[in-house]
């Protein structure tokens, strides 16, 4: 039997590519906008992170925090570009929202 709220399946439990992208895009805009931020996660990602930026918190997956604390970007183009290229990583391993009705097809629903 499968049971759903959503009229979307993900394969994963983990959040969906766009929610992902959305935070990562969210961060950079901070660092853009904000000097200080933009500092503070070039120097120390993890400081940055636990900090927020007015008041907003970043809710990055594992992958995402791993990734964002091991690269040494020099400036906020480096960062952009690294993200970037974690982002198009990311559409190609995560999972592909299928709409429910699809996947009636193929699961009996009881």
């Amino acid at each position: 039997m499968l049971i759903t709220d959503s009229p979307e399946l993900q394969a994963s439990g983990q959040l969906d590519y766009s929610s992902r992208n959305d935070e990562l895009n969210r961060l950079l805009s901070a660092a853009v906008v904000s000097k200080s931020f933009r500092n503070m996660l070039l120097t120390n990602p993890e400081i940055a992170l636990a900090s927020g930026y007015q008041g907003e918190t970043f809710n990055l997956s594992d992958a995402d925090r791993s990734w964002l604390f091991s690269i040494k970007p020099n400036s906020l183009v480096d960062l952009a570009a690294d993200m970037v290229t974690h982002q198009q990583t990311l559409s190609q391993e995560c999972p592909v929202k299928v709409p429910l009705q699809s996947v009636r097809h193929f699961v009996r629903v009881n």
